[in-house]
């Protein structure tokens, strides 16, 4: 039964994967247009990423609700186990207290017990649900430890709260101080955009009337940087075929035109995308945590620059 569930939730989280492979599969067979081929294997990568980044958020967002009512249970056991209660009996009393996300792990704990699963496998079971955790596994680790050696696992618990209240408080200053940081990465990359924006509507014009002025014998002109691509190919062309492609996908243009705003699209991305996880890093301490904000800078410098260029276009 148990392995019937394990296997239900593994073909759960490869759903979108089998979606995505199919969406881009069938975008393989457009392989004569590049607009719909490029447009229907990016809507691949997005069903197969942003579902996974969304769940894995959302699975770190529930541990750390276990870990900021985890020293409020281990109060609760301690006082439980201070006026006579053993282990099992305290967690069976505080089992029917609602300490939010972790309840549900608290009763899983208790049921465990009463199947008659030694209370150090149960609580081992209930570190290795929430291994992402390490502040779990070491909590775990201690009580364990502690009920194996024979000593006081009230006193022992009550030490552990209080520590774990204090690294707490620690992390909500750091957050309090990291915000303002995080904020700061937030200004810059929308500034960025908009120098990107004033560059394509001021330069790449510009950039333009000098190429066609280079058409008619003009001094001095710029030139297409993949005029030479045309003739000869080398690795230093690749950088023009992305640009073609990102220009057939999305109407960015053609010639001199169609590069710099593929290339500005393709620096706002990458500047999306890098700045979200360093952001996520410095504000939740988590590369991981930092994919929504990647998702959210990205999508809006890509939108921005996909409206400038639709509508706005000089």
């Amino acid at each position: 039964m148990k392995e019937n569930k394990i296997s239900k939730k593994i073909k759960a989280q490869h759903i979108p994967f089998i979606i995505a492979g199919m969406i881009a599969l069938v975008g393989l067979i457009f392989y004569n247009n590049i607009a719909i081929m490029g447009n229907l294997i990016l809507l691949a990568a997005v069903i197969g990423i942003v579902p996974y980044a969304l769940i894995s958020y959302l699975e770190m967002k529930k541990i750390k609700d276990i870990e900021d009512r985890l020293p409020v249970f281990l109060l609760d056991l301690s006082e439980a186990q201070k006026i006579g209660m053993t282990l099992p009996e305290a967690i069976k009393q505080i089992s029917r207290t609602d300490y939010g996300k972790l309840s549900l792990e608290i009763k899983k704990i208790n049921d465990q017990i009463s199947w008659g699963i030694p209370s150090q496998t149960a609580m081992e079971n209930f570190a290795e649900r929430t291994k992402k955790s390490k502040l779990i596994g070491r909590v775990v680790r201690i009580i364990n430890e502690t009920s194996k050696s024979g000593g006081d696992i009230a006193k022992t618990m009550e030490s552990t709260a209080s520590d774990l209240t204090m690294i707490k408080e620690a992390e909500k200053e750091r957050k309090a101080v990291t915000a303002e940081h995080m904020m700061v990465m937030y200004a810059i990359y929308f500034i960025f955009i908009g120098i990107v924006i004033g560059l394509s509507q001021t330069l790449v014009p510009m950039l333009k009337l000098n190429i066609q002025a280079g058409a008619v014998g003009g001094i001095m002109s710029f030139q297409d940087p993949c005029t030479e691509c045309l003739t000869s190919q080398n690795i230093f062309c690749v950088n023009c075929s992305i640009f073609s492609i990102m220009c057939e996908m999305f109407a960015l243009g053609t010639g001199g035109g169609c590069y710099y705003n593929a290339l500005f699209m393709l620096m706002a991305i990458i500047q999306g995308i890098l700045t979200g996880l360093v952001a996520g890093q410095i504000g939740e301490g988590s590369i991981l945590a930092g994919v929504k904000h990647s998702v959210i800078m990205t999508s809006a410098g890509f939108g921005a620059l996909l409206i400038v260029q639709k509508f706005f276009v000089v």
